[in-house]
């Protein structure tokens, strides 16, 4: 059993973290704190392979053009429109990757009809790309809410992240490939 589950699931930016502790809030429990949020997808992976290296670890990343550096026993478990998981092997370590952020959450807005510009956020990737680099961005609220809505619509790249997260945080140890391959 995992004392803090929290520690053990690691987005890699601020806009990251504000979205997987929306549509996944964290476990509510005496001194615990929210995800484990790092600065860049680097140090996600240092975390895994060093304080967390024989335990269970899920990494939230951007699918970066440069490949990702210590990456190379991770496994292709999943690989779906806009996000993969990939499984480190013989180990309990994750890292869900998907297309960069910004650009991600404007195509699911797009597709599934959701204006930024009514959450007060802008429209255009070149801007949000400049206001999703603050760290205020981690509590935004406007982002949120926008998660929120993005997450009731069903859109498939916001649910498909929550359901993998929710598997492996239920399963830190024995995740079921089939089930996360079907969902």
């Amino acid at each position: 059993m995992i004392k803090n589950i929290n520690y053990h699931i690691i987005p890699e930016c601020y806009l990251d973290t504000n979205l997987v502790e929306t549509i996944v809030p964290p476990q509510k429990f005496k001194g615990s704190q929210g995800y484990n949020h790092q600065h860049t997808c680097n140090d996600v992976v240092k975390l895994i392979r060093t304080q967390l290296n024989d335990n269970f670890a899920v990494g939230i990343v951007d699918r970066d053009k440069r490949k990702l550096e210590h990456t190379d026993d991770f496994e292709l478990w999943v690989s779906k429109p806009n996000l993969e998981l990939h499984v480190r092997n013989n180990k309990n370590h994750y890292l869900i990757f998907h297309k960069p952020i910004e650009q991600w959450l404007l195509d699911e807005a797009v597709f599934y009809g959701i204006s930024l510009v009514s959450h007060d956020l802008p429209a255009t990737l070149k801007e949000l790309t400049k206001i999703s680099k603050r760290e205020s961005i981690k509590t935004d609220q406007r982002f949120k809410n926008l998660f929120r809505d993005l997450k009731a619509q069903n859109t498939s790249g916001i649910n498909l992240l929550a359901k993998w997260i929710e598997h492996l945080k239920a399963n830190p140890y024995n995740a079921d490939k089939t089930m996360l391959q079907n969902l």
